[in-house]
């Protein structure tokens, strides 16, 4: 039977798809990549998926016509994107595809997310002909990408030194960036990371902690709000209950820590969305207000 998913075209089960990724160059498993590669080192990622004999039934698809792998890389520090693809043929009985994504070392930063989808032709089931077919549908992707760290982060949060201007951003000493796509059983390293500007001296000088304590307490504002206003964004898709389940089951993911910060706020998770929400500014000066951002002390 297809799977059920929100799209106007038939997809496959989850299992239907099998899919691995490998790090060609250099030769080692992805969790050691972060204990071996060296700034600047380029790298290759194959990506090989098989398609199981029900993923023709499934999607009405006729093995004649044409299915792509598609892997895509993205490092969100550096903002930039590689990506491949390759049809699937038959080998040994099997449907397989196989794609190289090659990196340039230059051009990355702290982590990338490894993304596999397979492309097709989506049956609608309209009775116009004209209608019936989808083309180039995404018909099945792995549940979230693939996170490969570059660095080991420890418990600290996850911060990055970068130039802005090499990276397109504004000229000022920090950024908090929340992957646009960030969903709540993410791992907060792949959700969201302090930026700071290499460019200017108070960059450096809050990277080397000189900096003014208000300073580190704006930026604590910063990622409260910032973390929260984004996971609201989304909530349509997620009810309360699922958002404590996947801060419940990991520590470590994007939902247990904005619950976290939630509670500093003195709010629990469904209040702190509401008001992200409803009064994105309220929410904001009460994240300044926990901080303690340029209270004067008794």
């Amino acid at each position: 039977m297809p799977a059920t998913e929100s799209r106007p075209f038939r997809v496959p089960a989850q299992h239907s798809v099998r899919s691995h990724i490998r790090c060609l160059s250099p030769a080692v498993d992805l969790e050691e990549i972060a204990d071996t590669w060296e700034p600047g080192q380029d790298l290759v990622f194959q990506i090989t998926s098989e398609l199981s004999p029900e993923f023709w039934v499934e999607t009405g698809i006729s093995p004649s016509e044409e299915v792509t792998l598609v892997g895509t890389v993205t490092c969100l520090a550096a903002r930039t994107r590689w990506r491949g693809s390759a049809s699937f043929v038959p080998l040994d009985g099997q449907w397989v595809a196989a794609v190289e994504v090659e990196v340039d070392g230059s051009a990355v930063a702290v982590e990338v997310l490894i993304d596999i989808s397979v492309v097709g032709p989506g049956r609608t089931g309209h009775p116009d002909p004209a209608l019936a077919t989808h083309r180039s549908a995404r018909l099945w992707s792995i549940p979230s990408p693939v996170r490969v760290p570059f660095e080991r982060l420890g418990e600290v949060f996850p911060t990055s030194a970068v130039s802005f201007s090499a990276t397109g951003r504004r000229r000022i000493p920090w950024s908090v960036d929340v992957a646009h796509d960030a969903e709540p059983a993410w791992g907060l390293t792949s959700a969201v990371r302090l930026y700071v500007n290499t460019d200017l001296q108070a960059g450096e000088r809050i990277l080397e902690g000189d900096a003014d304590q208000s300073v580190y307490k704006a930026i604590q504002a910063d990622i409260v709000s910032a973390v929260l206003i984004h996971l609201a964004s989304v909530r349509d898709g997620y009810s309360t209950a699922s958002i404590t389940e996947s801060a419940e089951a990991d520590v470590s993911s994007f939902a247990a820590f904005c619950t976290h910060v939630a509670a500093t706020l003195g709010f629990d998770i469904e209040i702190a969305l509401r008001l992200a929400i409803e009064e994105p500014m309220q929410l904001i000066e009460r994240a300044r207000e926990a901080s303690g951002f340029m209270a004067e002390e008794d």
